[in-house]
């Protein structure tokens, strides 16, 4: 194989450098071409991936919209089934306290259904916003035909433990202004009610109801309820 310097003196210089020149031209023009086409071929791999990449945004983005437009639907399933829940309630406890007020006129309005005399109807204890306090409402009712005066008087006391020992208060002496009972006078009916406060250290458990009546006859009535609280939702509940 010739040289270089060989190939020179052989063709001469002229003629050698021409020759150089188309093969490094050559050499050129296939390296140019090389360099476009992985060039080319780059950009066409970028191409593709930004297609798949704009295609998985777009789903991204559609997925997000999707999930979002699911999330908004629960949420507003959950507050109808929870407005229709709380309206649901609201009217079960309005219809019990229908029946209760349909109860109770009914027994002033036609006594001949229930048994007749004065009679001590309910007692209900709420719990206050004042920790330890209570109001309580007594009802006295009269169930005769014929309504004639009631007078007399009312005592609570309230049955409980104290340090794991059996307990009793009287309530009128808890009240704000402590009395030693409670007087009623009316032909219908009387609603004593007031707010009284239990020592800490106190767990009640009931309530009797001692009443002594002076008119239309002497006599006297005594009933027990057991403690129970009237919260806020209209649920009975023990203390």
């Amino acid at each position: 194989m010739l040289s270089a310097r060989e190939l020179k003196q052989k063709i001469g210089a002229m003629r050698f450098y021409l020759i150089l020149l188309a093969l490094l031209g050559l050499v050129g023009y296939l390296g140019v071409r090389y360099g476009n086409h992985l060039l080319d071929s780059q950009a066409y791999k970028i191409s593709g991936l930004e297609q798949s990449v704009a295609r998985i945004t777009e789903e991204n983005h559609k997925l997000t919209k999707a999930l979002n437009i699911l999330g908004v639907e629960l949420e507003v399933e959950r507050l109808a089934n929870q407005q229709i829940q709380n309206s649901l309630q609201q009217a079960m406890q309005r219809q019990a306290e229908l029946k209760k007020e349909l109860s109770f006129y009914q027994k002033i309005m036609a006594p001949e259904m229930q048994e007749q005399g004065v009679v001590v109807d309910s007692l209900d204890i709420e719990a206050t916003n004042s920790p330890g306090y209570f109001r309580f409402a007594l009802v006295m009712m009269q169930r005769d035909a014929r309504k004639e005066l009631v007078q007399g008087d009312a005592r609570i006391v309230i049955h409980g433990s104290r340090n794991g020992r059996p307990d009793t208060l009287s309530l009128t002496s808890l009240l704000q202004e402590p009395k030693d009972n409670l007087d009623f006078r009316f032909r219908y009916f009387e609603v004593l009610e007031g707010v009284f406060k239990l020592p800490e250290d106190f767990i009640p458990r009931r309530l009797e109801v001692d009443c002594q009546l002076e008119k239309p006859r002497k006599g006297r009535l005594n009933q027990a309820f057991d403690w129970l609280l009237s919260v806020a939702e209209g649920e009975q509940v023990n203390s």
